[in-house]
């Protein structure tokens, strides 16, 4: 076991004091918050006011296109003729003239607007939004029935989840989201740590170092030294990862403590929101506060470590019995075909967490890493995640055996061609 540790030691240290474990290490966390505190200044930016002046020949909108402050769009009423308006427009005290000539309801035609510069697409909606809904009104009037009643006709419904599923996620969208992430980061782990232990074997055979490693030390206990020490570097980072973006989230806290508060109320009351973004950021921070963040975080890190030792162990048998570059990125499809086809799998499921083929994707576990992860923000059964655990450590066990028996071998055989044949009479 001392050998085992000294292993482990140096790949670990190794690999840490690299400058490129440094800055993913920190540049992830700085992009998060990047990312973070660009949405709550995007959302408390107040964007440059647009004077619009508005002529109404036809008196079917006069004070009926309303201001919109989240978008920063001012609406004046203008009279007089289309030439005398142009001219204040031109002369800088408006941005742009909307002129609406006289009409029907029923051929709503000819509305212009004049400016300098092309109108942009926030404001051009706003402007037709604020008239089709005032025709729409007025002929709503003409045909005799009333507003309210077809407000009635049109209810707004919204489905809570409530009953057993009520405390395991809490927005489905939000599950679906961080069902993705995890996901694709076990998928990106998997290649990355696995594609480090198999190149650290394969160099290590190429320049014979394993040959005067290999006097003092059993080839299993090699294998499972590489294999420990690349993990608990993939471990160290995301910890530290955790630490920093805590660390980091709890600085952008204090910062935009004010603005935070406003988002919590406008959570509890989605009107007094300047836009609809702002409405929906609110919403949706009130829903991360109910995920159970540390259970999924907990079956994160042991998909992730599990995950991890079962394909780090093909991945360094594949390097063992393969010494050149070519040789070995041939027979990386192999263990790399069920990732894929995994991270495919759980791209599916994601709409349909519970179905056949979900349950069973996600105890096998070729797939269970990575399909298992995106299934657990949505609500797991206890027997399924038993069951898939289970697996996974045997699987782990099995492929820690298999691994063994063609890194004993294949270690040593150096200028050898080496087919499936001969590694199946190795195992």
């Amino acid at each position: 076991m001392n050998r085992i540790w000294l292993i482990i030691q140096r790949e670990y240290i190794t690999r840490v004091r690299k400058w490129s474990f440094i800055v993913t290490t920190l540049l992830a966390p700085l992009a998060m918050a990047a990312l973070f505190s660009s949405q709550i200044y995007l959302i408390s930016y107040s964007v440059d006011d647009q004077r619009i002046l508005v002529l109404d020949e036809s008196g079917l909108f006069r004070n009926k296109i309303q201001n919109d402050s989240g978008g920063g769009i001012k609406v004046f009423y203008g009279s007089g003729d289309l030439s005398t308006n142009e001219k204040l427009m031109e002369n800088g005290a408006y941005d742009g003239l909307l002129y609406i000539p006289k009409m029907n309801l029923d051929q709503p035609k000819g509305i212009q607007f004049f400016s300098e510069n092309l109108i942009g697409l926030k404001t051009k909606s706003h402007l037709e939004s604020q008239m089709e809904n005032e025709i729409r009104r007025l002929r709503i009037l003409e045909s005799g029935l009333t507003s309210e009643f077809l407000s009635q006709l049109q209810p707004d419904i919204k489905i809570e989840q409530s009953g057993i599923a009520s405390g395991k996620s809490g927005d489905t969208v939000i599950a679906t989201i961080a069902g993705y992430i995890m996901a694709f980061i076990v998928y990106m782990v998997l290649f990355i740590y696995g594609t480090m232990v198999m190149r650290s074997v394969s160099e290590e055979k190429t320049n014979r170092i394993v040959e005067v490693v290999l006097s003092s030390i059993k080839p299993i206990h090699l294998m499972l030294g590489k294999i420990i020490g690349v993990g608990l570097v993939g471990l160290t980072q995301f910890i530290l990862w955790g630490v920093f973006i805590s660390i980091t989230y709890g600085i952008l806290g204090f910062i935009f403590a004010e603005q935070l508060m406003e988002l919590q109320q406008y959570s509890i009351q989605p009107g007094l929101a300047p836009s609809n973004e702002a409405a929906e950021l609110a919403v949706t921070m009130q829903n991360l506060q109910s995920v159970n963040w540390l259970s999924l975080i907990s079956g994160f890190l042991f998909y992730f470590l599990g995950g991890y030792f079962f394909y780090a162990a093909l991945f360094a048998a594949i390097g063992s019995a393969m010494g050149e570059d070519s040789d070995t990125q041939s027979m990386m499809f192999i263990v790399t075909a069920p990732i894929v086809l995994a991270i495919f799998i759980s791209m599916t499921i994601v709409s349909a967490p519970n179905s056949n083929l979900a349950i069973w994707s996600s105890i096998i576990p070729f797939f269970s890493p990575i399909v298992m992860t995106a299934r657990l923000p949505f609500g797991v059964p206890t027997w399924q995640i038993i069951c898939s655990v289970i697996a996974l450590v045997a699987g782990f066990i099995f492929t820690t055996w298999l691994a063994a028996r063609i890194y004993r071998v294949g270690i040593l055989i150096r200028g050898k061609k080496i087919t499936l044949r001969e590694i199946w009479r190795w195992i």
